[in-house]
């Protein structure tokens, strides 16, 4: 089961035990789903025993006496969560981020005051810098049409804007799965007129809609074997064996961090950093090649060298060529 099916099953509970009855046409519109839908997520709480009921004049309740069995939060265990909210507050405009915080923060009511002085007490003494972040707004909206699609296989009509055409596109879309990487969300899915697997990211989509046609994913889509050994996002062309030596000056640096799945690394004496890597495509491993400069050195392949060699020489003919 997805975690945004997941939340929303939660959060139907959580509509069910508000105290009112409610019709499927107003859980539906506040879920944000179709009435299909609705009745497919009332349907898993019934097979897991969750006791709600229909009343014919007014609609939908859960019965009062139920409740999800109380949590039992050590010191540390709630410290950890409210430090969670307290990194997550500068991101609370991306999808699940504020309503992770909003949760947090509702456990960190319910906890004894003693217990919860002592854990704010602790945390003042604890900051997190947040790490770097899109400026454009949050992708909340176009996200919860995407999660939809997927979860109901509908085609979507996207307005897109393009780098690679350096225009803004349309696109009849079969969305398969969200992603987020590199600061930011990303879906996958089909593009009818290409007729392959791209990645879209949200902040660039300008216009969305569901068409009302669905599609059937033949086989299903696996998220892992199609971005394979790839560095981050992109897969590239071809399987590389890449070999990089790293100075003193940052060896230690490098050896501390988990850069890739594949990664294997020798810190040696001198300081210097041996480090192995198996990638497929070359682009994206050489953008993070270029931060590091002159304190990195490529032992193979010879590709990968010549990659860096031609965007060394065209940065400095540029410095060249300025004012």
């Amino acid at each position: 089961m997805s975690t945004g099916r997941i939340h929303r099953l939660l959060q139907l509970i959580t509509e069910l035990q508000s105290g009112t009855s409610k019709s499927a046409a107003d859980l539906a519109e506040q879920l944000g789903v179709s009435r299909r839908t609705l009745f497919r997520d009332l349907a898993t709480l019934k097979e897991a025993g969750v006791p709600y009921y229909h009343e014919s004049e007014s609609g939908y309740r859960i019965d009062p006496s139920f409740f999800l069995p109380p949590v039992n939060l050590k010191v540390t265990e709630a410290m950890g969560l409210m430090l969670l909210g307290k990194a997550a507050a500068p991101h609370r405009d991306q999808p699940f981020y504020r309503p992770a915080i909003e949760a947090i923060n509702k456990m960190a009511c319910l906890l004894p005051a003693g217990y919860r002085d002592v854990t704010i007490d602790m945390l003042d003494n604890v900051s997190v810098a947040p790490g770097v972040r899109h400026v454009e707004a949050g992708d909340q909206g176009f996200f919860a049409t995407l999660q939809r699609a997927i979860d109901e296989k509908l085609v979507c009509r996207m307005r897109y804007h393009s780098l690679h055409d350096r225009d803004d596109i349309e696109v009849i879309l079969e969305p398969y799965h969200l992603h987020f990487a590199v600061r930011a969300w990303y879906v996958m899915g089909k593009s009818v007129e290409r007729e392959d697997v791209r990645i879209y990211k949200l902040s660039r989509i300008l216009d969305l809609e569901l068409t009302g046609r669905t599609f059937d994913v033949n086989g299903g889509f696996d998220v892992e074997a199609y971005l394979g050994n790839a560095w981050s996002l992109i897969p590239g062309e071809g399987s590389w064996r890449v070999r990089l030596e790293f100075s003193p000056k940052v060896g230690e640096n490098v050896s501390e961090v988990l850069w890739h799945k594949s990664q294997k690394h020798d810190l040696l004496d001198d300081g210097r950093c041996k480090v192995e890597f198996s990638v497929d495509g070359l682009d994206e491993i050489a953008w993070w090649l270029l931060g590091y400069g002159d304190q990195v050195r490529v032992l193979e392949p010879v590709e990968l060298r010549e990659k860096l060699r031609d965007v060394y020489r065209r940065a400095l003919e540029r410095m060249e060529g300025g004012d």
